[in-house]
């Protein structure tokens, strides 16, 4: 078969193959092409009739697109995928077919471009989250996947005058955000250059326009000023006078002979990055020396730190403009050193020095990286270890959202960095406006679950401190430290923000099961059953199926959960596991009876049970309020919320209902609140001996109108360590009365009573009443 002019080809299109095998070429001449030959065969049929909204054959994109590829430099496979990387998506050629017909490297690479399918279901948003998702997946295994969809990319971009005004503009922004934010990380400057510039034309016509006008005239008879600059640095570095300061004695010369010669040339900038100058830095673009950089590339990195001391010996330095890439390379591997000096003339010069390796990279970023590592015969290994791409692989699966997973994507892609140390100088980067919570996530998420502090440079920092450059982070652990829903606010990466939202997550969902399990026990005992025997005999993990809770509710953990949610009551599961020999609704009206009943003078238990004894359990064991369950850890508040209408007390008499996905709400007994809910799901509690929580009350303590009465009321409280939040008095009965209303916090029942007591025996006090704000309603001598 002759690959140079395949069989068939339209003259165009087999003109536009051949460019594509001479680039392959130009590469590496002893670069096998017969895969890239049956490729196109396979293409030209697969396209066969289609044509672009341009009129031209569709063929002609994927060999644009193929040639760029191979003028990257990438391999052999790499070009033939270009050529077929649209064949999957537009005819009948699936994936197994070029696994068959090739192999399954290509066909990975392939379907790694390849979108998803219309689905129905889901909006165009959806299809995109899911379709980078893919495409995510795919670059993890094989980052060529993403090489060649950027080359895809490029073409349709410098294609895009043919499409709808509404599609230049979803594509370009698309490009915008996510494309050339992605072609930056892989550090191939020139297409996430072209890539913002072309989406800058459909996004800003007006503004691109206008710069490119002030372009023209600046760049316009500026050729002699240029090359008159090159030779200036082309004379320093020859060992000649370029411009040394005349009271400097002594300049410092290149060492041709030992270092060898030195590469020169200068570069334009883009209308985009004229317009970042202008919009981000605020600096106004109006001389030849904002468009113009200066490159120059030495033999090694040594050398690169003496080419600089040439140039700061040969011409003055601008000061604070000098940055070191070597030393801190960017997360993308760019390296090199850029500095800004003034000439004899006294014009600026931004120079940018690179060994002949980094230059390489800079224009082809990763793909220069993995050619110098097969070279060294280390195969791709190297271009695999992407941090950012880790990063992203680490957090991805944890964002269900399409809408947060993309925004997530775009952040990290788009965000400036800002260098930080561990103690043991190890470096770390990160989007600026990141804390110490993402430095703890970055270490481990062990780390970050547990970080209760941090220290920055020695001194103790809050969690919310925004980390600057150079900082040396120390974090501080410990065990009983939890992520919490404010975090999500204090940290930058979205690695954090995932992590923290699969913690609360969790946390959430043990929470639901502990909730759903306590409801199930305690109506098992009501009916003479123990829950730990059915657990032993598998008999709740068993109900999955018959439950019907769908193939991701499985076992006992499963059906807690969902009962906790409120996603199935109770009772239907009880019923399977305990059946009642009493008719339903004459048991449900013995329930109620002995919820209501009510009798005077009642004594109450220790635990809170209005005239039960723990062994009576006419309603099953009560669930036991403890701190554990009653305080908020994570994202869905405490198991057992104390309501704030009546501000229930350790020794408090209770009456709880279950609200579905929320937990369990406790009421002191006789709260006007509790009485609106006492049908929902009646739930049984008692307190664990021995609890002291802080909890607010309000007491009304009605005196007479008395000099120095208050001071008195003061000191009871002070007296029984009460501490008071608030107080209002006021007067009634023309002055004779008073009425003074207490917002206080106490830690037991027994305290509350201790100080009632007290209170109620200082002359001038009539009457002392604990009040629930419920509906007006309050309890005296409570």
């Amino acid at each position: 078969m002759n690959t140079d002019a395949p069989t068939g080809a339209h003259d165009a299109l087999a003109a536009a193959f051949a460019r594509v095998l001479d680039a392959v070429r130009e590469r590496d001449a002893t670069a096998d092409v017969e895969i890239i030959g049956r490729a196109f065969e396979v293409a030209v049929r697969a396209h066969e009739g289609q044509v672009r909204r341009s009129g031209e054959p569709y063929l002609i994109h994927p060999i644009r697109v193929s040639e760029t590829i191979a003028r990257l430099g990438l391999d052999t496979h790499s070009v033939a995928a270009g050529l077929l990387h649209d064949s999957v998506e537009d005819s009948e050629l699936t994936v197994v077919d070029l696994t068959e017909s090739f192999d399954r490297e290509l066909a990975g690479i392939v379907d790694g471009v390849t979108k998803l399918g219309k689905v129905p279901y889901l909006s165009r948003q959806e299809q995109q989250a899911e379709s980078f998702r893919k495409m995510l997946l795919a670059m993890s295994q094989d980052i060529r996947v993403l090489l060649v969809k950027l080359a895809d990319r490029l073409d349709n971009m410098r294609t895009l005058d043919h499409m709808p005004a509404e599609k230049q503009a979803r594509i370009s922004r698309e490009t915008m955000e996510i494309y050339a934010p992605l072609a930056n990380r892989l550090g191939i400057q020139w297409i996430r250059a072209e890539l913002q510039n072309l989406s800058f034309r459909y996004l800003e016509p007006g503004t691109y326009e206008r710069i490119q006008g002030k372009m023209t005239t600046l760049l316009e008879g500026s050729e002699a000023t240029v090359r008159g600059a090159e030779e200036l640095l082309r004379v320093a570095f020859a060992g000649g006078d370029g411009a040394p300061p005349e009271d400097d004695e002594e300049s410092l010369e290149w060492p041709l002979a030992t270092l060898g010669p030195v590469g020169l040339r200068s570069s334009i900038r883009t209308p985009h990055q004229l317009y970042l100058m202008e919009s981000e830095d605020g600096y106004e673009v109006d001389t030849l020396e904002d468009l113009v950089v200066y490159h120059v590339v030495v033999p090694d990195r040594a050398s690169c730190y003496a080419a600089l001391g040439v140039i700061h010996a040969h011409f003055k330095p601008v000061p604070d403009r000098v940055r070191d890439y070597i030393a801190l390379p960017r997360s993308n591997r760019y390296q090199a050193l850029h500095t800004m000096v003034i000439n004899r003339h006294g014009r600026r010069m931004e120079i940018q020095i690179r060994s002949a390796a980094m230059d390489a990279v800079a224009d082809r970023g990763i793909v220069a990286e993995w050619q110098r590592d097969h070279a060294d015969g280390r195969g791709a290994e190297g271009w695999r270890n992407l941090d950012w791409l880790s990063e992203l692989m680490d957090w991805q699966g944890d964002v269900v959202d399409p809408h947060e997973f993309i925004e997530s994507v775009k952040a990290d892609l788009f965000a400036g960095e800002v260098y930080v140390y561990s103690p043991r100088g190890d470096v770390f980067t990160f989007r600026r406006g990141a804390t110490p919570i993402d430095f703890a996530f970055a270490i481990h998420t062990d780390v970050g679950n547990t970080c209760s502090g941090a220290r920055v440079n020695g001194h103790v920092v809050a969690l919310r401190y925004q980390l600057r450059q150079g900082d040396t982070v120390e974090i501080i652990t410990s065990p009983k430290t939890r992520p919490r829903q404010e975090w999500l606010k204090m940290c930058g990466s979205s690695r954090a923000r995932a992590k923290i939202k699969q913690h609360l997550r969790t946390e959430e969902r043990a929470r639901l099961r502990e909730i759903g399990r306590s409801l199930l026990q305690q109506k098992l005992t009501s009916r003479g059953q123990r829950l730990e025997e059915m657990e032993g005999l598998g008999a709740i993990a068993k109900l999955g199926p018959e439950l019907d809770l769908g193939k991701d509710l499985r076992g006992a953990d499963s059906i807690y959960e969902a009962i906790g949610a409120g996603l199935i009551a109770v009772e239907r599961v009880l019923d399977r596991l305990a059946p009642s020999s009493e008719d339903p609704q004459n048991n449900d009206s013995n329930l109620l009876r002995r919820v209501f009943r009510r009798v005077s003078g009642r004594k109450t238990s220790a635990r809170g049970w209005p005239g039960l004894s723990a062994s009576e359990g006419i309603a099953g064991s009560p669930i036991i309020v403890n701190r554990e369950r009653s305080e908020s850890h994570g994202a869905g508040g405490p198991m057992i919320q104390l309501a704030t209408c009546c501000g229930p007390l350790p020794g408090d008499a209770l009456v709880g209902y279950f609200v579905p996905g929320k937990g369990i709400v406790a009421h002191v007994e006789g709260c006007p609140e509790s009485l609106e809910h006492i049908d929902e799901r009646r739930v049984y509690l008692a307190w664990e001996d021995g609890l002291e929580i802080e909890s607010a009350v309000t007491i009304e303590v009605r005196t007479g109108n008395t000099v120095g009465l208050l001071a008195d009321l003061s000191r009871a409280f002070s007296y029984h360590g009460v501490n008071i939040k608030q107080a209002n008095c006021r007067t009634v009965d023309a002055g004779m009365r008073a009425i003074n209303t207490f917002f206080a916090t106490v830690r037991t029942l027994a305290q509350l009573k201790s100080l009632i007591m007290t209170l109620r025996e200082i002359d001038g006090v009539l009457g002392v009443e604990r009040v629930f704000v419920g509906g007006g309603f309050s309890s005296r001598g409570s």
